[in-house]
């Protein structure tokens, strides 16, 4: 790319061609992060494809859908500061690249099934912590928790044991779930190392919706390359 001040419109084309065909999970995902919280646990994203690039920015257009509420939506992601040479457009979109795809972990908080999920974790770890005889005898000094317990286990001896294998079950999958997802990053997403391990960690300590997410950037990737190869 010339150094020139200005992209024309036909550079435009051809970068945002590239990125659509090549790049489509980058795309994607530069919306989910412009998402309001709202959007973001209750929304679908569909189609989202760059549109223009400029010295100040680039645009992105893309369908928005809540349930069966669909609507088309552009944003506007800025160049900061923007740029002051056409030769800085690539390095500032693979910089969006890799911020775009760097995991929350505010989705322990903000996802109602993710703050399910690492809660009931949270609630078996801390019974395996206190270890089975000691979470029985809690459980049988408590007189709500002994009028329970029982009734739906049968024990509150065999309840202890089901929360510690509980514990090493879910401990298991989610580690299972978790090397296939860092494979997914770094084979399919190219993402950074750094930014794979965060996603390894969530999903040890979340399990299948994270992994979930990074199979749909994978999906997203992998029907847009289908559809370059086909025109």
């Amino acid at each position: 790319m010339s150094d020139e001040a200005e992209i024309s419109p036909e550079a435009s084309a051809r970068i945002c061609a590239h990125m659509n065909n090549d790049h489509a999970a980058t795309v994607h995902a530069i919306v989910l992060s412009s998402l309001s919280r709202r959007e973001a646990a209750r929304c679908k994203v569909q189609n989202a494809r760059m549109k223009s690039v400029g010295m100040g920015g680039y645009s992105i257009s893309y369908i928005l859908c809540d349930g069966d509420a669909c609507a088309m939506k552009t944003v506007n992601i800025p160049f900061d500061p923007p740029l002051t040479s056409s030769d800085e457009v690539r390095p500032r979109l693979v910089a969006d690249h890799h911020r775009a795809l760097v995991p929350k972990f505010s989705w322990l908080v903000s996802d109602p099934l993710m703050r399910t999920l690492f809660g009931a974790c949270l609630l078996l770890g801390v019974g395996v912590a206190m270890g089975q005889e000691e979470l029985a005898k809690r459980i049988d000094d408590t007189p709500l928790a002994a009028s329970i317990v029982p009734a739906l286990f049968g024990s509150s001896a065999l309840f202890s044991k089901l929360v510690v294998g509980a514990w090493y079950f879910s401990l298991a999958a989610h580690t299972l779930e978790a090397v296939y997802t860092l494979y997914l990053c770094k084979t399919r997403l190219k993402m950074e190392t750094g930014t794979a391990i965060k996603w390894f960690v969530l999903n040890v300590c979340i399990g299948f919706p994270v992994m979930n997410k990074v199979k749909e950037l994978v999906a997203v990737d992998v029907d847009a390359r289908s559809k370059a190869k086909g025109r």
